[in-house]
């Protein structure tokens, strides 16, 4: 999910305004730009560089979190549909070999004393 400078404790709309106006203009930016970057944009010292930065990867790390429940989801639906297609196959195979099997026995009592 794709946030807003403005998604992030701390940051409204004047400052997400200053972030732009320094290049930072969303959450990846200002994650990848570190405290150094931050650190230019006025009234963003070292205590509050380190606070909002913390705050972008919380927003980031939830992301990645919430995306991985339907992960697991489809992992484990593609591996129910694998085994039934796995079961779905051996039952024909033993069927086939059953039919062969009686076809077999039916031809020999055919085949009997006249």
């Amino acid at each position: 999910m794709k946030h807003a400078l403005t998604d992030i404790p701390g940051i409204g709309e004047s400052t997400a305004a200053q972030l732009v106006e320094h290049g930072i203009d969303s959450v990846n930016v200002l994650i990848k730009g570190g405290k150094k970057k931050l650190g230019k944009v006025p009234g963003f010292g070292d205590i509050r560089s380190a606070t909002v930065l913390a705050a972008a990867k919380g927003l980031k790390a939830g992301d990645k979190a919430a995306k991985k429940p339907e992960t697991a989801r489809a992992k484990a639906a593609k591996k129910a549909a694998k085994q039934a297609a796995k079961k779905a196959t051996k039952a024909k195979a033993k069927s086939a070999k059953k039919t062969k099997k009686a076809t077999k026995k039916s031809g020999k009592k055919g085949k009997g004393k006249k």
